[in-house]
């Protein structure tokens, strides 16, 4: 199979910046300003990035006003297509309102704020807040998707000790790449609690790949081939680790968290910081953290690693064969080799996330966006495979240095350009 990247998407935004506009932190483009939330463009104008304060309402009021054309397009393009799939209108709003049910109050006090500002109502806030999900169920019926890998290296594996993390965010890129356009950092701040950044499709509120302000990176990744469990009065996992990532400033604090809070399904869940990284397999029956089986390197993808404990043996699917499924076994493999092992930088491992399964690497014809991340200096790069190249942000800067005032000509009612 061959990975196509096509050329950089230039020019998905419209924008003409203002000559006064300021400088905005680490060479973003600064667009627009409103009650105290910055709205930019990554280097290349290709994503929005949101830098947001306050409470969660005030927040979302900050986020729907400054992507309203974004947010009002991406609701009625996923909408139509999901309807064009097999669910109606009615569906999708029972499906998006019995989801949102699981949140904790975080997600719906920000969409309570949305839905003051974006130009849509609370119906189309949960139907935009699901989109994917509801994409993902009109492609998968309710088959689980062999979705997202991650792998982590650092001391020996490197060539500077500075540990890099890739992910691989997968479910149907055929399906999915048209929604890239959508992809964005949103950064947090709230009143109590550390800024984190959200990695996601804008208006999908939850959060399934983040940095924290302490430099906690985490991504999600689906269990459900290894424990099929669900408990429907569980808070939504997607949902709670917006509160990991505002309360945690140690792989510990995170897993302190998780182990501690009832599941609804199973996932597969990588903490890294500056240091290390662990992996989370958190089945609805137990939660243990799993290390790598070499000092230096972790890869995971949506299985659960043998050996387990000796209670969860009766319990727990065994993972497909590699000749099923490979991609735990390449990553693996590419780290120890010695084109990668100990020579790896972000550029080394943006070659490693470039490689199709079955030339021995992880991506294939789910893998739909990518992010690679460094702790350390809590800087991310994404990209959505078939749309751009890969985007640097620098969220140091937002976390320790957050406001940039907008120019004197610049009014609260600018937002930025729709696409």
């Amino acid at each position: 199979m061959l990975l196509l990247l096509l050329p950089l998407a230039a020019g998905a935004f419209s924008l003409t910046l203002p000559s006064t506009a300021p400088d905005a932190p680490h060479h973003l483009k600064f667009v627009a300003d409103f009650e105290g939330g910055t709205g930019y463009l990554s280097p290349n104008g290709i994503y929005p990035v949101l830098n947001l304060f306050g409470d969660w309402h005030a927040m979302g009021r900050q986020y729907g006003h400054l992507l309203q054309h974004q947010l009002r397009k991406f609701h009625d393009e996923i909408s139509a297509d999901v309807a064009k799939r097999g669910i109606s209108r009615k569906e999708q709003i029972e499906t998006a309102t019995a989801i949102s049910l699981v949140y904790g109050p975080q997600i719906h006090q920000l969409m309570d704020g949305m839905a003051e500002t974006a130009g849509l109502d609370p119906q189309e806030v949960l139907v935009l807040n699901a989109g994917m999900m509801l994409l993902t169920g009109a492609i998968l019926g309710d088959a689980p998707p062999a979705a997202c890998s991650g792998i982590a290296v650092w001391g020996d594996y490197t060539r500077d000790n500075i540990l890099v993390f890739g992910r691989n965010w997968d479910i149907n890129r055929e399906a999915m790449s048209r929604y890239m356009k959508y992809l964005g950092v949103v950064v947090f701040h709230p009143r109590n609690g550390l800024a984190f950044a959200n990695i996601h499709p804008v208006g999908n509120l939850y959060l399934e790949t983040g940095i924290n302000e302490a430099g906690l990176f985490l991504e999600l990744n689906n269990g459900e081939q290894s424990d099929t469990g669900y408990d429907p009065e569980a808070e939504d996992a997607a949902s709670l680790l917006l509160r990991v990532l505002a309360s945690s400033t140690t792989i510990d604090e995170a897993f302190a968290l998780l182990e501690k809070t009832r599941p609804d399904l199973s996932y597969i869940i990588q903490l890294a910081g500056p240091a290390g990284a662990v992996s989370v397999e958190r089945a609805t029956f137990g939660c243990r953290m799993r290390k790598g089986e070499f000092p230096g390197l972790l890869a995971a993808y949506n299985s659960f690693v043998p050996p387990y404990p000796a209670e969860w043996e009766a319990r727990v699917m065994p993972p497909p064969p590699v000749s099923q499924d490979p991609r735990l076994a390449n990553l693996r493999n590419l780290a120890n080799s010695p084109e990668y092992k100990g020579r790896f930088t972000v550029d080394t491992m943006m070659k490693l996330m470039d490689i199709p399964v079955d030339d021995g690497g992880a991506v294939h014809g789910g893998t739909v966006y990518q992010v690679i991340a460094v702790p350390g200096t809590r800087t991310v790069w994404l990209r959505g495979l078939g749309y751009s190249d890969w985007e640097k942000v620098l969220l140091a800067s937002l976390f320790a240095n957050p406001s940039a005032a907008p120019p004197s000509d610049f009014t609260p009612e600018q937002v930025i350009p729709g696409m």
